[in-house]
């Protein structure tokens, strides 16, 4: 069976909807999604001012890319480490994690981020 050819397109982030999530202090824009683009990848903008509760994706590995501001990860057992824009963060899949600070960056999931899907561990 051929597969369906995908359309290209220019995603622009102010025609896309802000989602909140309090519980984890940060707005998002869901702008490469799963559900429209396809399911290999999925890219995210996140505004964070604060800390996220650590979690472990189980399907997908993430890039991070800091676009502004600074922040620290915590990524499995190692010390944390601090981040400011520029730099990028590799999580691969079963790695658990959190983050906080004041900053925003883009998170790049692949295969494609499916709410829900995260696992929360705290």
């Amino acid at each position: 069976m051929p597969k369906t050819k995908r359309a290209a397109v220019v995603i622009r982030p102010a025609d896309v909807a802000a989602e909140a999530e309090p519980a984890n202090a940060l707005v998002g824009k869901r702008l490469v999604r799963g559900d429209t683009h396809g399911p290999d990848i999925s890219v995210t903008w996140i505004s964070i001012d604060g800390r996220h509760k650590r979690l472990v994706s189980r399907q997908s590995d993430r890039v991070y890319y800091i676009v502004s501001g600074a922040g620290r990860f915590e990524l499995g057992d190692a010390t944390p480490v601090a981040v400011a824009a520029g730099e990028i963060v590799f999580i691969p899949r079963d790695v658990d994690y959190a983050l906080e600070g004041r900053m925003t960056y883009l998170v790049m999931n692949g295969p494609a981020f499916r709410p829900g899907a995260d696992e929360y561990l705290e």
